[in-house]
């Protein structure tokens, strides 16, 4: 009996035994369970996608995304996000407004892109907008043709730079230059419109000096007959040689992006035929090579002697009394006389008659600028008998126009007409801007009872 109690009371100590170990087990289990479950759902929390919305100056946008968003690309590749801008469909159109990126990631991922974008942001530089003045004088030059210098000056300064290009450029006024960049951006396209300003002056010093020192040519040839050759029907306009010899592919042309140019009328028929040089840097080499030529030519050489003068070759030949020597193209005989040549000027426009004797062979050092005579029409304006100009009409235009006196016109051109020979005519208004008031040629012509006003003819 007392073995039956030793027995029981030891069955029951090991049961309470037992039962207080899978207490234990259990109570452990579910301690460790919980301790996993706390960990997945750290580890689920912190995985969970963060979203930021952060506020950046619409003007930062286009730095923050880069060329073809590689900027933000590389963002979101370094720090594992995904970014966009919340408004891109609706972007901000003034620059002071503000953007909102969006930024998708891990809270530190998240976190790392915002301090990024933060970071460039605060370092951005600072973008100004500056307004200096020019001469209107100067425009052609700091645009250069078809807009190259200009470009060129943005490019260099990696500046945004912007002209001012109003209507009556003629005006001599001074026309507003914005630049938009950074600080050093704006100094630099400053410094390099400067460089150009600075050429231009030395350009019109150098070019009152040309003016003063150019022989005022005197008209040989009058032709008032209102030849609009461009209007003749093609079988009975001037025949086109088997070989070139206008030389069209050789002689200057309108500057391009310009509402009006400064030019000289060199040389006049009447109205509807006269010929100008366009005011360029050409100018001042077209005299250094005169003198060129008069000084290679003022040597009788063998090799330069003219044997055989056919039309459409190109001379050297000095002008009536003038001591000079110019580029002059054969054009034609005086009579059927092979000996005695009709001349055109090729820089200036004039024609004379001069014997072959006098008459040289064109080097080719002498052709390395394009011929300055520029083939023009008045524009809007024909003769009050529709038939012919008076030569008191004719002797009033070259008055307006100084012509061969080396002033300065503005010229506007209107259209460019093409000869079934290759030539231009260009169809121009001239605006005298010498004196007080300005002064439309054109108009004046038709005031003053000399030429009555008619419209362009396509």
């Amino acid at each position: 009996m007392r073995t039956l109690s030793k027995i029981l009371v030891t069955a029951g100590v090991v049961s309470v035994a037992s039962t207080a170990y899978l207490l234990y087990k259990l109570l452990s289990s579910t301690e460790e369970d919980d301790s996993d479950e706390d960990e997945e759902k750290r580890q689920s929390a912190t995985s969970k996608q963060t979203i930021i919305e952060l506020e950046v100056p619409a003007k930062a946008a286009g730095g923050i995304i880069g060329r073809q968003g590689s900027n933000i690309k590389e963002i979101q590749k370094t720090t594992g996000t995904r970014i966009n801008f919340k408004d891109e469909n609706n972007r901000a159109k003034d620059e002071n407004e503000k953007r909102t990126m969006v930024i998708r990631g891990t809270a530190e991922s998240a976190q790392k892109a915002e301090l990024i974008i933060r970071e460039f942001v605060a370092n951005m530089p600072v973008v100004l907008t500056e307004q200096i003045f020019v001469p209107s004088s100067a425009l052609g030059r700091i645009i250069g043709r078809g807009g190259e210098t200009i470009r060129s000056i943005s490019r260099s300064a990696n500046a945004k730079v912007y002209i001012d290009r109003t209507k009556d450029e003629y005006r001599e006024v001074d026309r507003e230059v914005q630049i938009t960049g950074t600080r050093e951006q704006i100094d630099l396209a400053r410094t390099l419109i400067e460089e150009k300003l600075q050429e231009e002056k030395l350009f019109r010093a150098k070019k009152s000096v040309m003016e003063a020192n150019r022989e005022k040519r005197s008209k040989l040839k009058v032709d008032t007959e209102d030849k609009k050759r461009e209007a003749l029907p093609l079988d009975k306009a001037e025949p086109v040689p088997k070989t070139p010899t206008h030389h069209t592919e050789n002689t200057c042309s309108w500057p391009s992006g310009r509402e009006y140019v400064e030019v000289y009328v060199s040389s006049v028929a009447n109205p509807s035929t006269f010929f100008v040089q366009i005011l360029t840097s050409m100018s001042i080499q077209l005299d250094e090579m005169v003198k060129d030529m008069s000084q290679y030519y003022s040597k009788e050489r063998e090799v330069d002697l003219v044997k055989l003068a056919q039309v459409g070759d190109l001379v050297a030949a000095p002008f009536d009394q003038d001591t000079s020597w110019y580029r002059a193209r054969v054009s034609g005989y005086q009579g059927d006389d092979p000996e005695q040549l009709d001349l055109f000027y090729l820089d200036y426009g004039d024609s004379c008659y001069l014997s072959k004797s006098k008459v040289r062979v064109l080097q080719p050092d002498f052709l390395r600028i394009p011929f300055q005579a520029v083939e023009c029409e008045m524009a809007h304006v024909c003769p009050t008998d529709g038939d012919s100009w008076e030569e008191a009409v004719v002797d009033r235009f070259e008055q307006m126009t100084y012509s061969a006196m080396w002033k300065v016109l503005m010229a506007r051109l209107v259209e460019i007409k093409t000869l079934s020979t290759g030539e231009k005519i260009h169809i121009v208004e001239l605006v005298d801007t010498n004196g007080e008031k300005d002064v439309n040629v054109g108009k004046k012509l038709c005031e003053e009872g000399l030429a009555r006003w008619c419209e362009v003819k396509n």
